[in-house]
């Protein structure tokens, strides 16, 4: 991975986290501009989501807005153990 590329994958996994969610086991990878998102994700205790989709829609949504990101590539589970 390139530098430009670890930077930009490292500002979306914080922008991600931003939405106080369970990133543990999240997988964020940039390459060329493009967003890869893998992994799971998941609400905290303290953060229930009501509506895991629109919650994928949104952090979709924000990632593609980010500069340097040209596409986003989602294939996050969104795992709720509550």
């Amino acid at each position: 991975m390139k530098p430009d590329d670890a930077r930009l994958a490292r500002r979306v996994r914080s922008e991600i986290i931003r939405r106080e969610l369970n990133t543990q086991k999240l997988e964020v990878i940039c390459t060329h501009g493009v967003a890869y998102l893998g992994g799971e994700l998941g609400p905290t205790r303290h953060n229930r989501v009501p509506d895991s989709k629109r919650e994928m829609e949104i952090i979709v949504m924000i990632v593609r807005g980010m500069p340097g990101v040209r596409d986003v590539d989602n294939r996050v589970k969104w795992v709720d153990p509550y």
